[in-house]
Protein backbone atom coordinates (compact mmCIF):
# COMPACT_ATOMS: atom_id res chain seq x y z
CA UNK A 1 0.00 0.00 0.00
CA UNK A 2 1.16 3.55 -0.35
CA UNK A 3 -0.06 6.84 0.30
CA UNK A 4 -3.10 7.85 -1.21
CA UNK A 5 -3.91 5.27 -3.17
CA UNK A 6 -7.45 3.80 -2.79
CA UNK A 7 -7.77 -0.33 -1.38
CA UNK A 8 -10.56 -2.19 -3.10
CA UNK A 9 -13.59 -4.27 -1.76
CA UNK A 10 -11.43 -7.22 -0.66
CA UNK A 11 -8.32 -5.17 1.02
CA UNK A 12 -11.17 -3.04 2.40
CA UNK A 13 -12.66 -6.42 4.33
CA UNK A 14 -9.31 -7.54 5.45
CA UNK A 15 -8.50 -4.29 7.12
CA UNK A 16 -11.75 -3.91 8.47
CA UNK A 17 -11.58 -7.69 10.21
CA UNK A 18 -8.26 -6.81 11.53
CA UNK A 19 -9.37 -3.67 13.48
CA UNK A 20 -7.01 -1.44 10.80
CA UNK A 21 -8.52 1.84 10.21
CA UNK A 22 -6.84 5.08 8.29
CA UNK A 23 -4.71 7.20 10.17
CA UNK A 24 -2.46 9.98 10.17
CA UNK A 25 0.53 10.66 12.85
CA UNK A 26 2.48 14.32 12.71
CA UNK A 27 3.70 16.81 15.46
CA UNK A 28 1.47 19.10 17.13
CA UNK A 29 2.94 22.80 18.23
CA UNK A 30 2.42 22.74 22.08
CA UNK A 31 4.35 26.02 22.89
CA UNK A 32 6.56 28.14 20.63
CA UNK A 33 9.82 29.66 22.03
CA UNK A 34 11.82 32.39 21.01
CA UNK A 35 14.60 34.42 22.61
CA UNK A 36 13.96 33.33 26.06
CA UNK A 37 10.02 34.21 25.27
CA UNK A 38 7.13 31.57 25.03
CA UNK A 39 4.51 31.77 23.11
CA UNK A 40 1.63 29.97 22.49
CA UNK A 41 1.11 28.03 19.13
CA UNK A 42 -1.78 30.55 17.46
CA UNK A 43 1.32 33.10 17.41
CA UNK A 44 2.06 30.86 14.08
CA UNK A 45 -1.40 31.25 12.59
CA UNK A 46 -0.13 34.28 10.48
CA UNK A 47 -2.01 34.35 6.95
CA UNK A 48 0.02 35.29 3.62
CA UNK A 49 -1.83 38.78 3.61
CA UNK A 50 -0.17 39.88 6.70
CA UNK A 51 2.70 38.99 6.07
CA UNK A 52 2.73 40.66 2.82
CA UNK A 53 1.15 43.81 4.49
CA UNK A 54 4.25 43.11 6.88
CA UNK A 55 7.13 43.16 4.02
CA UNK A 56 5.27 46.21 2.26
CA UNK A 57 5.57 48.35 5.60
CA UNK A 58 9.26 47.86 6.15
CA UNK A 59 9.79 48.67 2.56
CA UNK A 60 8.09 51.71 2.71
CA UNK A 61 10.01 52.26 6.03
CA UNK A 62 13.14 51.45 4.31
CA UNK A 63 12.26 54.15 0.92
CA UNK A 64 11.75 56.69 3.74
CA UNK A 65 14.62 56.34 5.49
CA UNK A 66 16.97 56.33 2.59
CA UNK A 67 15.01 59.33 1.28
CA UNK A 68 15.62 61.50 4.52
CA UNK A 69 19.35 60.15 5.00
CA UNK A 70 19.93 61.27 1.19
CA UNK A 71 21.45 57.54 0.83
CA UNK A 72 20.36 55.84 -1.93
CA UNK A 73 19.37 52.28 -1.90
CA UNK A 74 17.47 49.84 -4.03
CA UNK A 75 14.16 50.66 -3.15
CA UNK A 76 14.45 54.72 -3.01
CA UNK A 77 16.05 55.42 -6.13
CA UNK A 78 13.14 55.59 -8.27
CA UNK A 79 11.38 57.86 -5.76
CA UNK A 80 14.98 60.16 -6.19
CA UNK A 81 14.53 60.21 -9.70
CA UNK A 82 10.90 61.03 -9.75
CA UNK A 83 11.97 64.16 -7.28
CA UNK A 84 14.89 65.15 -9.12
CA UNK A 85 12.82 64.87 -12.61
CA UNK A 86 10.10 67.25 -10.43
CA UNK A 87 12.83 69.54 -9.77
CA UNK A 88 13.78 70.15 -12.78
CA UNK A 89 10.24 70.81 -14.12
CA UNK A 90 9.76 73.85 -11.37
CA UNK A 91 13.14 75.80 -12.66
CA UNK A 92 11.37 75.11 -16.16
CA UNK A 93 8.49 76.64 -14.96
CA UNK A 94 10.23 79.61 -12.72
CA UNK A 95 12.76 80.46 -15.31
CA UNK A 96 10.38 80.40 -18.46
CA UNK A 97 13.50 77.14 -20.07
CA UNK A 98 12.05 74.54 -22.17
CA UNK A 99 13.50 71.36 -22.51
CA UNK A 100 11.63 68.21 -24.49
CA UNK A 101 10.29 67.08 -20.84
CA UNK A 102 8.75 70.32 -20.39
CA UNK A 103 6.70 70.06 -23.60
CA UNK A 104 5.28 66.99 -22.70
CA UNK A 105 3.72 67.46 -19.68
CA UNK A 106 3.23 71.54 -19.39
CA UNK A 107 1.47 73.78 -22.18
CA UNK A 108 2.77 77.56 -21.53
CA UNK A 109 -1.39 78.31 -22.17
CA UNK A 110 -1.81 76.35 -19.06
CA UNK A 111 0.81 77.59 -17.00
CA UNK A 112 0.38 81.65 -18.36
CA UNK A 113 -3.44 81.33 -17.15
CA UNK A 114 -2.54 79.86 -13.45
Amino acid sequence: MHKNNKVGASEATLLNMLNISPFTYGMVVQQVYDSGNVFAPSILDIEEKTLLNYFTTAIANLTCVSLAANYPTIVSISHSLVNTYKNLLAISVETDYDFEGTEQVFHHDFLNKG
